[in-house]
């Protein structure tokens, strides 16, 4: 069985469980896919699939995910780790020195909301300033860890479910986000 019928019975055995998870989003028409690999052009030792042509790039290349069209990235450091905090306080000055087009929030020395230890806030406005930032605190938080998330107008899912993270995950305390979402009439999730 090729791969695709493979994805398609396992697909079609999802469905009939009750698991719904909708349809990814795709903006081109959709053609059939081979399932062809090549050797990868790179020479990384794996190979590729062969995908289809497309005229142009994908708009997710230019737009965000979420209502607001703006994510937020959270950097936190431990408040008892006085190497943590200098090297977070060195990131802050970092990042408002090289992305001095994004929104970069207080440095707060206490946690504050729903974030159980001091942070800062990054906002992203487009893909491009979203994929920059990735990069540079994948190469650059040190010892810190960063949560990403969306603002879709659904806090709690915003800062959860629809979150990643770089380095370990902190718990947030989600009470504060659920009332948020709750004063804004946004059912739970």
């Amino acid at each position: 069985m090729s791969l695709a019928a493979q994805e398609a019975s396992a697909l079609s055995a999802a469905r009939s469980t009750g698991a719904r998870y909708g349809e990814p989003r795709v903006t081109v028409p959709q053609t059939a896919l081979s399932d062809d690999l090549v050797a990868n052009p790179l020479g990384h030792g794996s190979s590729i699939h062969v995908n289809p042509p497309r005229e142009g790039m994908s708009p997710a290349y230019g737009e965000l995910y979420g209502g607001e069209g703006v994510w937020d990235v959270h950097i936190y450091w431990k408040p008892n780790n006085l190497d943590e905090k200098e090297y977070a306080r060195k990131l802050h000055a970092a990042i408002r020195r090289e992305f001095p087009e994004l929104h970069v929030k207080r440095f707060w020395e206490v946690p504050i909301g729903p974030h159980p230890t001091p942070m800062f806030e990054v906002n992203m406005f487009n893909a491009a300033q979203l994929g920059a930032i990735f990069n540079y605190l994948v190469e650059n938080r040190g010892p810190l860890s960063v949560l990403i998330h969306p603002n879709t107008g659904r806090t709690t899912g915003d800062h959860t479910t629809r979150a990643t993270w770089l380095g370990p995950k902190i718990e947030l305390d989600t009470d504060p986000l659920r009332k948020v979402d709750a004063d804004n009439g946004v059912p739970p999730e």
